[in-house]
């Protein structure tokens, strides 16, 4: 498997950790959550190493070319609008996640519409580059703040005010029937690998993914999830956990530096973790671009030799953005991302049947 693909997935988690998730997560802390997350660990990497398996039998052909190559119009058109539209929700929902955390906890005073503007203009320009340069950002942002990421986690997990009896006291409703909502949740922190339908041309998978790398996403995906639900129980209690807006920014504000010249782990931790935010915004959107430049292409919209489809695509995707941090709260967010979420075993599903009738099309 592909250092890329595993990188996908770790921006995904990374990005997860502090997002709707682990909201979602704690609000069904006494509604089967425990067994949601075991069996969502299970189902995640079996669905990415069958995604994953799937595009190897494609190789160097993303998931447009694949589909217009073996499926008439009326099939591939109305998949890949599906796909890019989801793509482009998820990119939205991570989008106004941090907007709101960088208001609440960076930058009180300024407005929604300027931080969002902010936001849109750094990922407005990573848009129009090369798929390989996309790839080498992603490693790069990794390499940066990935060792960064890894000594917080340990900072916190070593911190003397983490109770674990508040931990145990939330395995005690290991029994309880899975919560759907809990589930599809946590099978979200896998999506990264689907990165692969537009990344499969630059992606060489030389064997298909088997026990090894199922081992290696099972234990990422249990302690990533772990890690999101159960730490900030441990820091703030089992009954309140529940009330949190944003669970991992108040169990970071517990966690001190005493000898360092920023105190506070809050500032480093957002940072940080919006910095690993930007790129996955960007994937999901670049993504979610190039889909919808595969179905939609004016071709007398040009200036010079430029055709500037794309671009108007990137403005309809600002001009969304603009308008929905506007017009939701946090509260809202939530509800919406969970609807996402639910919907995540249909995206599955037409992606696999989709690679499936390709495949038998095409007699590979």
């Amino acid at each position: 498997m592909s250092r890329y693909l595993y990188y996908f997935i770790l921006v995904t988690m990374v990005t997860n950790l502090i997002a709707s998730v682990p909201r979602i997560l704690m609000r069904d802390s006494k509604d089967g959550v425990i067994l949601s997350m075991m069996i969502a660990v299970i189902t995640g990497v079996i669905l990415t190493i069958i995604v994953i398996n799937l595009f190897s039998y494609f190789p160097n052909m993303t998931l447009p070319e694949i589909l217009k190559k073996s499926t008439p119009k009326w099939f591939y058109y109305p998949i890949l609008l599906y796909f890019a539209c989801s793509w482009f929700a998820a990119g939205l929902i991570t989008l106004s996640t941090y907007v709101f955390m960088f208001n609440t906890f960076l930058s009180y005073e300024t407005s929604i519409t300027i931080t969002t503007l902010a936001f849109l203009l750094v990922i407005s320009f990573g848009m129009f580059i090369k798929e390989k340069s996309v790839l080498y950002m992603t490693e790069l942002i990794l390499i940066i703040f990935l060792p960064i990421i890894i000594f917080l986690i340990i900072k916190i997990y070593t911190e003397p005010k983490l109770e674990w009896d508040f931990v145990k006291i939330a395995f005690t409703y290991i029994n309880d029937y899975p919560s759907y909502n809990s589930f599809s949740a946590s099978t979200y922190i896998f999506i990264g690998a689907v990165n692969i339908i537009i990344f499969n041309k630059y992606i060489k998978i030389k064997k298909k993914a088997g026990l090894k790398h199922f081992a290696i996403l099972g234990i990422l995906g249990a302690f990533t999830l772990f890690t999101t639900y159960f730490i900030p129980i441990g820091f703030n209690g089992f009954e309140q956990i529940e009330n949190l807006t944003f669970p991992w920014i108040t169990t970071s504000d517990s966690v001190r530096m005493k000898y360092s010249i920023i105190e506070r782990v809050t500032f480093l931790f957002v940072i940080v973790f919006i910095g690993v935010a930007f790129i996955s915004l960007l994937i999901h959107w670049y993504v979610s671009l190039k889909l919808f430049e595969s179905i939609v292409h004016f071709k007398k919209l040009k200036w010079k030799d430029t055709n500037l489809t794309p671009y108007l695509v990137v403005l309809l995707f600002g001009l969304i953005a603009l308008a929905t941090t506007r017009v939701i709260n946090e509260f809202e967010l939530v509800k919406l991302s969970m609807l996402f979420y639910d919907l995540l075993p249909l995206f599955y599903g037409v992606l696999i049947v989709s690679l499936l009738t390709a495949k038998r099309r095409l007699k590979l």
